[in-house]
Formats: C-alpha cells, structure tokens, sequence
C-alpha cells in the first residue's frame, strides 16, 4: 500500500478513536466531582521508587515521548514545562523548557512548581532526581521503549497517574493494530533487508546502534534485520570501519538533521567505512527527523510505516 494512502488510513482511525475518547471523557467529566488534576495513584517506578500521586495539575516531562503520550490522552493542558527532546505537538513544544532530561537541573524544573514530574532511566543525575523528591514533588521514573510492549505498558500506566485508563487502552488497541499490520505485511519477505541506524549530528558525533537501542523494534517491525544486532552490538559503538565492516548493512538510517549536518549523502559517505558497505555502494540511505524515529511515543507508528513503505521502494520487496 503507498505510504500515503496508509497515513491517510492511519490518521482516520486515530481521529474515530479520539472521537470516541473525547465523548467518553466528556460523559466521565460531568458525572466526577473530582477536582481538576486530582490523583489518588500509587506507582513503583523503573528507578524501585514509589511515588505517591495526589496532583496532576502542573507536570513536568522530561522526555519527548512522555509528552506526546501525555497530551494523546487528553492530559495536555497540565503540562507546564518539558525538556528539549519535546518537538511534539506543537502547544508542548512552545512551553518553557527545563533543559535536558539527560542532564537534569532540579533548579530548572522546581522553578515551575510542579505537582509532578515524569522522567525515565536515562533521566539524570540521580542527585537532582533526589533534590526534586526532597522538595514534596514525585518523580516518576518510566523504562526507555526499547521494546513495543515496554511503549504499551508505559502508555497504560500514564494512562492511569492521569485519570485516563480508558483512552489509554483505546490507544495502545490502535497502535498495536498499526503496528502489527506492518509487521504481518512486512515480516514473510525473504527479501527483507539488513538496516543499521546510525547516529550522528555531525562528523564528531557518529554511533552505530545495537541491541538495547529505541530503534530496533522499529527496524524489527518491519521484517528487516537489524544489522547492529546481528552483529553483536550492544547499546551503540563509535563508527570505525571495522564496525561497518561487520554490520555490513544493505540500508542506513540516519538522522536528517545529521545528515544535513555532513552535507548530505556524498558527506556520509566520505566517512571512512561506510561507502564500503553495501549501503554506501547502493547509496540506501534513508533520514528521518530524529524526534520522530527516537521518540517512541504515538506518533512512532508513523515511523514504522514509513520506513516499511521505503525500504520496499529501495529494494523492492513486497
């Protein structure tokens, strides 16, 4: 099916379904005399702490998939500040940031007064972690989507810290459609190629991606092979020709505005290595905005269909 034909498929059973949401916490809301932003939720994060949930009115998120997932289920309008990875949507991406989640300030964060913050484990250091939880205000530590099913469970459980179970459960329903259906569709070529993501922002920064990376499950749905864990790779290694070698992926996936930052296709391949791989050679080289291959929230379902959709059109598998 064209990538756009199933975007546009994609896009109408969203907009059912954040109908039927909508009536539902429509009819939810007049019949609670709950205030706004109330919580009674008891959660053990990934980080073995327990928060103890009692206000949802003013959250911080400090990861870009927590904010998609959060403003997805009707919970948008308590989000006061987020960190830089947040480009999506664009009401989250014009709130104040606290910097990177990766290198937190409590300063930064505690300056909005939040009843709430939401991180996950590569949220850090783990002192202004604590400096947060001193101060009164719960932190919540969510698992890094390195699988689909920890995406399901993250979304479930927001669903439940923001009084939205029901939508939660209607979106992860659809996700899992979308996302089975490409792999169903994709997963009995024979023809399947090998695809390494590559990250860079420019030529000093330059990682090949293994196992235990957000990426793979995308690259996996598919029916491609990630070459990064085919060849034994784990969490990602600096790019040398030796790596290339070894992957030897047929496809590269790499961040647009990396690849931008090299000056496009001819400045990666002169990277040592890489116009060695059959990739280079082929010149197989997709980009994708980095916020929407390395968040995976809502919006990654988008990602696995276009890449489905692309990697058919390169090789020409059906």
């Amino acid at each position: 099916m064209p990538r756009l034909v199933k975007l546009l498929a994609r896009r109408r059973r969203l907009a059912a379904a954040a109908f039927a949401i909508a009536i539902l916490v429509q009819a939810c809301s007049s019949t609670s005399e709950e205030e706004p932003g109330a919580a009674h939720n008891e959660y053990v994060g990934a980080d073995g702490v327990t928060s103890n949930i009692a206000d949802t009115s003013r959250i911080v998120t400090l990861s870009g998939d927590l904010t998609e997932f959060i403003y997805e289920l009707g919970a948008g309008p308590s989000v006061v500040a987020t960190d830089l990875t947040t480009i999506h949507p664009p009401e989250a991406a014009a709130l104040p940031k606290v910097g990177v989640g990766r290198f937190l300030s409590a300063e930064a964060v505690l300056g909005h007064d939040p009843t709430l913050v939401i991180g996950d484990t590569q949220t850090s250091p783990r002192s202004a972690i604590d400096q947060i939880r001193a101060a009164g205000v719960p932190v919540v530590i969510f698992e890094v989507s390195t699988t689909f099913d920890i995406m399901y469970h993250k979304a479930m459980i927001l669903g439940s810290i923001v009084d939205a179970t029901d939508a939660a459960t209607a979106l992860v329903e659809t996700m899992k459609a979308e996302i089975d259906g490409v792999s169903q569709a994709d997963g009995a070529s024979n023809d399947a190629p090998t695809v390494a993501y590559l990250y860079t922002r420019g030529p000093d920064v330059m990682l090949l991606f293994g196992s235990g990376m957000v990426t793979n499950p995308v690259i996996l749905a598919t029916g491609a092979t990630d070459a990064g864990i085919a060849s034994g790779i784990e969490g990602s290694i600096p790019v040398t020709p030796e790596a290339l070698i070894a992957a030897a992926p047929e496809v590269l996936v790499v961040p647009s505005e990396g690849l931008e930052a090299l000056g496009g296709i001819d400045g990666l391949l002169a990277i040592p290595g890489i116009a060695e791989t059959p990739a280079g050679t082929n010149r197989w080289i997709l980009a994708y905005p980095e916020g929407d291959f390395l968040t995976p929230g809502p919006r990654i379902v988008d990602s696995v269909v276009l890449l489905a959709d692309d990697l058919s059109q390169l090789t020409g598998a059906p």
